[in-house]
């Protein structure tokens, strides 16, 4: 999704990106209601995050591009899991 949109008259914008897994933007897109709370859900986060005011109306999804500008590379943070043991007696 692109946030916000493209402003009018050619003035510039900020941009945030947001990067999902393919398999759940798949999940997404089969619903639209799913999507949008979802979209509507992630720019609150990024309007807390980085203390801006969002319009969370006018949002889009490119069609036929998948992100604008270059694709950094990602990192997941892996969390350390619990270790359980089961003791004798």
């Amino acid at each position: 999704a692109q946030f916000p949109p493209n402003p009018p008259g050619g003035r510039g914008c900020t941009a945030y990106d947001v990067v999902v897994n393919s398999g759940f933007f798949r999940t997404l897109q089969a619903d639209p209601l799913y999507l949008e709370f979802f979209l509507t859900v992630a720019m609150e986060g990024l309007s807390e995050k980085y203390g801006v005011e969002l319009e969370l109306t006018g949002w889009r999804v490119l069609r036929n591009r998948k992100f604008l500008g270059s694709l950094s590379a990602q990192n997941i943070r892996a969390r350390p899991r619990p270790h359980i043991q089961e003791l004798p007696g």
